[in-house]
């Protein structure tokens, strides 16, 4: 029971502060679309994405992927986005 009682109170905290995903597309000069997915943390934007890459251009064959601003190698960025 404390287990339980103890993600809830993290969930609450989470979306207290507003911590929420957002995604950004913006076109290119060569005209691809650039998708950057974003989390406003005390009202700094840090590229981050624990599902996939943070910036995805399919076109120019960019996969970069962030957690929580720090860009990563993709090795290292699978073990940690199993932490968070």
């Amino acid at each position: 029971m404390f287990y339980y009682d103890y993600i809830c109170t993290i969930k609450k905290t989470l979306i207290m502060k507003g911590y929420e995903i957002k995604e950004f597309i913006r076109e290119e000069a060569d005209g691809s679309r650039t998708t950057t997915y974003g989390m406003m943390c005390d009202n700094i934007l840090k590229t981050h994405n624990n599902k996939g890459p943070a910036i995805v251009n399919k076109q120019q064959e960019i996969a970069d992927y962030y957690l929580y601003g720090v860009k990563l190698h993709k090795d290292d960025w699978v073990k940690k986005s199993k932490l968070s």
